[in-house]
């Protein structure tokens, strides 16, 4: 993400800060897609790359959308745009984690059927059962593990696709001057 951030006022000398910001969710849309991909005993290297990509994209929202909102309001309220900025960021970071956190474990206490509530319970009660019992319960927890990253990758990739879109619709705020604002001693007479 640091790399993401610091590459970011490179790429707006090159195109509008909009449209780094898209690139940058399409990036971890395609980051998250390739996390659907991750399966069996060589998984670790995608899904290093995948969240890579992922947080890699994420890099020009974070660095360039303070700018936008900041830029958008008059000078005197800059702080204010600021700190609402930043507390909209982390808390929709956090939320976003709570969000795909559920997810996860609700797919995988479903894949497991009430037999262990996390992958390092699963891994932790096959040490005590017999070699066949705990080879066949850990097998079991890593499958239904994959099954929620895949399904957190999918939501994740919809979520960042879903923003990209948002980005490119709407229209960026302009600035109010105070000579366009009505005159507020005018209004009350």
């Amino acid at each position: 993400m640091a790399v993401g951030t610091m590459a970011a006022p490179a790429l707006t000398r090159r195109m509008k800060q909009t449209t780094a910001i898209t690139g940058g969710l399409v990036g971890s849309a395609l980051g998250s897609l390739l996390l659907v991909g991750v399966d069996g005993a060589s998984a670790l290297p995608p899904v290093m790359i995948g969240i890579t990509v992922l947080a890699l994209g994420t890099g020009p929202l974070f660095a360039l959308g303070t700018g936008l909102v900041v830029g958008s309001v008059p000078p005197e309220r800059a702080g204010s745009a600021a700190s609402m900025s930043e507390t909209g960021n982390y808390f929709g970071g956090s939320l976003g984690f709570a969000l795909l956190g559920v997810v996860a474990a609700v797919v995988y206490r479903s894949r497991m059927d009430g037999t262990s509530d996390s992958l390092a319970g699963a891994v932790a009660a096959s040490q005590h059962l017999p070699a066949g019992q705990g080879a066949e319960l850990l097998h079991t927890a890593r499958e239904a593990f994959t099954a929620s990253l895949h399904v957190t990758g999918v939501l994740a990739a919809v979520i960042f696709a879903g923003l990209a879109v948002l980005i490119l619709t709407m229209r960026p705020a302009t600035r109010t001057t105070p000579a366009a604002l009505p005159d507020y001693e005018a209004t009350r007479s």
